[in-house]
């Protein structure tokens, strides 16, 4: 009797317990082994079990021989070289060079270790957790979980699906660094918006009239004017001279006298109070506006870098910019995930919901159950898109014929667009106007 254990046949003696020894594969097994050999069809594969302080790492070749026993690196750079040591002496072992190495992606800890690899040249692939969890409790009878079983459910995980090998690229690190970046906007976006808030709530008491003079209250001329002067009695000390000249630099010219001696005149009239709490609080909101502006600012260059980095060819799409595309990109990742446009409009929120209840059936609505920021670049996309491209144009004109309100018909848009673009990121093509 024989069992099949990775696609060979083994004594049902066999040690199940990973990894696979010698001599239990049948002479036939063994010889199929022997003649991989010679035809130099051996692979090296290294897992690695990633912790903060520590990585425990196992070594084997594809049939699961191990070469020496399983040992334990520490996150730092004497650690990494040992690794590349232990690697060059199984590759003399093995007699190969062909090496694939597994990380599972446990979240930031993988970087650095992931980033020094592909800097040495070799294939890494990330793992999700949940794929090796089956290898992890082939590798051991009892329900135990420890550091070298992790690695070495990584190797078999890599055995098993050898001819699914899918190794970290330079635009998996790009999209890695676009979908930190995007999220790292995304949190200075709403703090931006928080302060912008309270700013607008000291203003409203201590110079509410100040929103007729300034439409736009976080104009540079508007924040430079309350960064200076943000009490009534500092305003009505400060000379009209001044005023005029901070107004102008701070405006590029479009500002002076005139807007100047209107301040004056509503600083005269102003309910507003006094207050020394007040004016500190909108110099200090003041400030903290400018900081995230930088911020911002500083990560919109980064995310036009990477997006650039990346050769992607999204930005060809009409209504589709840095930001946006940035966004688009980072959250969708590797699109070969989605084997169907309805599973890329199901992440992205945009499949129908419909509420039914015996012979009740509510109207069909996006489920809005996937990636809200995925499904706002896409809607920000869209609402640019119907205005500059013909065809997204003619089909907007012909929901508006039909009826439908605007924001239905960008609903509507949304999902012609994501299938635009699953089609363009697929296979990597320049979008172009068919007539």
């Amino acid at each position: 009797m024989t069992l099949i254990k990775y696609g060979y046949e083994l004594d049902t003696a066999f040690d199940w317990s990973f990894p696979i020894r010698l001599h239990s594969l049948k002479p036939t097994v063994l010889s199929l082994y022997i003649n991989h050999r010679k035809a130099g069809f051996i692979m090296i594969l290294v897992g690695i079990d990633v912790a903060s302080i520590k990585n425990d790492i196992v070594i084997t070749n594809h049939l699961g021989e191990v070469f020496n026993k399983h040992f334990t690196i520490e996150n730092s750079r004497l650690g990494y070289k040992k690794l590349l040591s232990e690697i060059s002496l199984a590759k003399e072992f093995f007699k190969d060079s062909n090496v694939r190495i597994g990380l599972e992606s446990t979240g930031h800890y993988s970087r650095n270790i992931l980033h020094f690899l592909i800097l040495e040249g070799y294939n890494v692939m990330f793992i999700n957790p949940l794929l090796t969890n089956m290898d992890r409790k082939a590798s051991s009878v009892r329900k135990t979980k420890t550091d070298s079983i992790d690695a070495k459910a990584i190797c078999m995980f890599l055995i098993r699906n050898q001819n699914d090998f899918k190794p970290y690229t330079l635009l998996s690190y790009h999209i890695d660094e676009l979908k930190i970046l995007v999220r790292q906007r995304k949190s200075l976006k709403k703090q931006l918006n928080k302060t912008s808030n309270q700013l607008k709530a000291y203003i409203d008491q201590a110079f509410p009239e100040y929103h007729k003079i300034f439409k736009n209250t976080l104009s540079n001329a508007s924040l430079t004017l309350l960064e200076s002067y943000a009490s009534l009695s500092e305003l009505k000390r400060v000379r009209t001279n001044t005023l005029t000249e901070l107004l102008k630099k701070s405006s590029k010219g479009r500002h002076g006298l005139t807007k100047a001696e209107v301040i004056k005149e509503f600083v005269k009239a102003s309910i507003g109070i006094d207050s020394e709490s007040l004016s500190l609080s909108i110099k200090q909101s003041v400030q903290t506006i400018k900081s995230i502006e930088l911020q911002v600012s500083q990560i919109n260059d980064l995310l036009e870098h990477h997006l650039n980095q990346s050769k992607t060819t999204l930005l060809t799409i009409p209504g589709i910019g840095i930001q946006t595309g940035a966004i688009i990109l980072a959250e969708i990742g590797d699109i070969n995930r989605f084997k169907s446009d309805d599973a890329l409009l199901a992440f992205a929120g945009l499949d129908p919901s419909v509420y039914q209840s015996g012979k009740y059936e509510g109207s069909f609505k996006i489920s809005k159950r996937g990636s809200s920021i995925l499904r706002w670049a896409i809607f920000q996309a869209a609402k640019i898109t119907v205005m500059h491209d013909p065809i997204f144009n003619a089909y907007f004109l012909k929901k508006k014929s039909q009826g439908k309100h605007y924001l239905t018909i960008i609903g509507h848009v949304t999902k012609k667009l994501l299938r635009v673009i699953r089609s363009i990121l697929k296979n990597n093509s320049v979008y172009t106007v068919s007539h």
